[in-house]
């Protein structure tokens, strides 16, 4: 399981699923975004294995022990 932040830069339609262009450090990545309700550019998620699975309330994410509140 692999477990990164990102930020949506561009949320896609393709056919019947909502995907996204998410920034992850400097790279960009394509990730499912049907897990996440209302996703808008902007929003910092929680990725797991190419799906976002929450999306992130706290700003501080770089810090080596935080545990982020996620929206529901």
């Amino acid at each position: 399981m692999n477990l990164v932040y990102g930020e949506i830069v561009e949320v896609i339609q393709e056919e019947e699923m909502r995907m996204g262009k998410i920034r992850v450090g400097g790279a960009f990545r394509q990730a499912a975004l049907d897990l996440i309700h209302n996703p808008l550019r902007g929003d910092r998620v929680l990725l797991c294995d190419g799906v976002a699975i929450s999306k992130v309330e706290s700003e501080n994410t770089s810090e080596p022990n935080h545990v982020p509140r996620h929206s529901r």
